[in-house]
């Protein structure tokens, strides 16, 4: 009978890209941000709501494709069904969007921020090196959420694009960092078999 960890490992093959991609998606989008601060409010609400979109169905895809715990928790799941809400919300209702960008924003931030520590912390749990990195992104993310929601009115629209910036980048190395480390699960067990 095989353990826990070589089923659960299973269940990853094949999968662990799908983290990576996420991240590489929101690294796109953040540089972009970054390097095109000067556009307008409503073409970042477009970006963010694409990218927010392709997290919850690609997290979705994920949940429902396997058994693994540190994919298929309850976290996962609210975060993806937040993720798909948002997005459509920010992607088909631009005045909606401009209005409250900052407070969809930090409730996307805040959610993806405790998925990731969690996330984080199960992977440490499996020993696997450098699991603290995502721990620290995703508290970026977390702190980010706490200024955008605690004081929205005080944040000018060339702040906001910064956080979204900043943001889309920690998500992304931190999305990145899962699918490195299940990576290195599933070769571990590999290697053992």
């Amino acid at each position: 009978m095989k353990s826990y960890d070589n089923d659960m490992t299973e269940q990853l093959v094949g999968r662990w890209w799908l983290s990576i991609v996420v991240g590489l998606v929101a690294l796109c989008a953040g540089f972009v941000v970054l390097i095109n601060p000067v556009g307008s409010y409503l073409a970042v609400a477009m970006w963010l709501g694409i990218a927010v979109l392709l997290s919850g169905v690609i997290s979705l895809v994920q949940f429902f494709t396997t058994d693994n715990g540190l994919v298929r928790n309850g976290w996962v799941i609210v975060a993806a069904i937040a993720d798909i809400i948002i997005g459509v919300i920010l992607m088909f209702n631009m005045f909606l969007t401009a209005t409250i960008l900052p407070i969809l924003f930090g409730i996307w931030l805040l959610c993806r921020g405790f998925v990731g520590v969690l996330q984080g912390m199960d992977l440490r749990s499996l020993h696997l090196q450098n699991s603290g990195w995502i721990i620290l992104c995703s508290v970026i993310m977390i702190g980010l959420a706490f200024v955008v929601l605690l004081m929205p009115e005080n944040i000018g629209i060339e702040l906001m694009i910064v956080f979204i910036a900043v943001a889309f980048i920690s998500y992304g190395f931190s999305s990145i960092g899962v699918g490195l480390r299940l990576y290195e699960v599933h070769r571990r067990a590999r290697d053992l078999q």
